[in-house]
């Protein structure tokens, strides 16, 4: 093979394995974020529960002080009994506060149910919170982990572009410049092997003659369909138990 051809297939490689590092070195970022706001969301879990609390204790506020507003006017409707001069204005007086103690008594029965809530929300803010501290290690280990990942990922990227560039440093500048447009056309991908007669990149049969000059590697040679420079690889040997094995009758159903 063509020592040039060489480097270009080694640099593909290389720029492809690169690429692979730089798309999952992409990504970690937003699983970072998103890791991020999962532990927010089971924190909110929390801050809801608490609103509720303060919300049930502000009803229940409410709630007492209207109690100590109708009993306020119940013991002003008392004062003025002592100065009816007529049955009808006692009985006037007297179904005011019995209205009243109406009144008392949905507001006292409204104080229960906030009180009732009040208990079953701090008791969901224990839950929550429990729950929450009990998260915080897996939520600290996954962003660790993903941190670990990027930064050998990185250092893993770092060698693979060292070792591309060192593989085509020695290529002509005409021939990277082939190389360079067409991966710049086929998403990195400018080199195809031939196998079979055909271009790996698009499986296009391969005319013979043109089959039989890209197997001496010693020039570029593009695929007629896709434009991708071809190379050829020997196929590696057999080993003796491949061959037995796939010339071996298979086992009846």
């Amino acid at each position: 093979m063509d020592p040039f051809i060489r480097m270009l297939v080694r640099f593909q490689e290389l720029s492809l394995e690169a690429a692979r590092l730089d798309a999952r070195i992409s990504q970690i970022p937003a699983e970072l974020k998103a890791v991020d706001e999962e532990q927010k969301a089971a924190a909110s879990s929390v801050s809801r529960a608490k609103d509720k609390v303060v919300e049930a204790q502000k009803r229940k506020r409410e709630c007492e002080r209207e109690v100590q507003d109708f009993e306020l006017k119940i013991s002003k409707y008392n004062d003025q009994t002592r100065d009816v001069k007529t049955n009808e204005q006692y009985r006037a007086i007297m179904t005011e506060i019995e209205g009243v103690r109406a009144q008392i008594g949905q507001a006292e029965e409204k104080i229960l149910f906030a009180m009732e809530e009040i208990d079953e929300q701090e008791r969901l803010v224990r839950e929550a919170e429990k729950a929450v501290i009990g998260r915080k290690e897996e939520f600290d280990a996954r962003r660790a982990a993903l941190n670990t990942e990027r930064s050998q990922l990185a250092a893993e990227r770092d060698g693979v572009v060292k070792a591309r560039d060192a593989a085509g440093k020695d290529v002509p500048a005409d021939m990277m410049e082939i190389y360079l447009r067409m991966a710049k056309l086929r998403a990195g991908v400018a080199m195809a092997r031939a196998r079979d007669e055909r271009c790996s990149g698009c499986n296009v049969r391969l005319r013979p003659q043109v089959f039989a000059d890209v197997r001496k590697n010693s020039q570029i040679i593009h695929c007629e369909s896709c434009k991708r420079i071809l190379y050829y690889l020997e196929e590696a040997p057999r080993s003796e138990a491949d061959t037995t094995s796939a010339a071996a009758p298979s086992e009846p159903a």
